[in-house]
């Protein structure tokens, strides 16, 4: 009899588990119409509290320094990149939104794992009526197929992370990839316009190895727009977008 208890207690997290990874909230899947709600995740540890504590924050404002390695291709137009990024933001602001993030929703992602995916806000909003939106009737958004993006007032970064099994993982990963692409963007377009420069006074082929770029912005009101989760694939995308006003950049090579 105990043993059948088990059994069926097994069978119910992991029932559990695969309705909770397949289906997901409004407000996690299109951000941008709720935009006082921050998302904070089970992640490294740390209850999502924390994590939406230390992005209200970042997202706010926030320095990112790092280092952009571009490689030439010479069988290809497009240029290898490779970034290293290490976010900044002040503590002061984090111990001033400390406890006043109220807990308004929550999901799980991995039952077994304990982890989560909570919406908080400084504002009282009635989530219960928002809908859950299954990811297999979801269609694969136009931005998902691009990197980076941009318009007369914003900067678009597209990230992706694939993962199986930590999904938080691969959702934080995925948002600050999409940041990432967009300050790669910009780091290359300075590159190429330096590489025109300079190839009227050399050859070509001594800028065919590896150049390296020293990266620091300032950042302010970043936003993410829209989530999709490729369940086939197990990709999951992230929309970020960045007021051109709110970015600037001092880059020393």
């Amino acid at each position: 009899m105990g043993s059948q208890k088990v059994i069926i207690l097994l069978f119910t997290l992991l029932v559990s588990s695969v309705w909770s990874v397949n289906v997901y909230p409004e407000w996690f899947l299109f951000p941008k119409k709720y935009p006082d709600i921050t998302v904070g995740y089970t992640y490294n540890g740390m209850p999502p509290v924390f994590d939406a504590e230390n992005m209200h924050c970042a997202y706010k404002k926030c320095i990112v320094v790092g280092t952009l390695e571009i490689f030439n291709n010479p069988n290809s137009d497009k240029l290898l990149k490779n970034s290293n990024y290490f976010y900044y933001f002040d503590p002061d602001e984090v111990d001033a939104i400390h406890d006043r993030l109220q807990l308004l929703d929550s999901f799980t992602t991995n039952v077994l794992k304990g982890e989560e995916i909570e919406a908080f806000s400084q504002k009282e909003i009635d989530l219960s009526d928002v809908p859950r939106v299954k990811a297999a009737d979801l269609s694969r958004p136009s931005w998902a197929d691009t990197t980076f993006m941009e318009d007369a007032e914003y900067y678009y970064g597209v990230g992706m992370y694939t993962s199986i099994g930590r999904e938080n993982d691969a959702w934080k990963t995925a948002e600050e990839q999409g940041i990432f692409n967009i300050l790669n963007s910009l780091a290359v377009d300075i590159y190429k316009i330096e590489i025109v420069r300079s190839d009227e006074f050399a050859e070509s082929s001594q800028f065919e190895g590896v150049m390296f770029i020293k990266l620091r912005f300032l950042l302010k009101n970043i936003e993410i727009l829209e989530r999709f989760p490729d369940q086939q694939e197990k990709q999951y995308y992230v929309l970020v977008r960045i007021p051109k006003k709110s970015l600037r950049s001092k880059m020393v090579r």
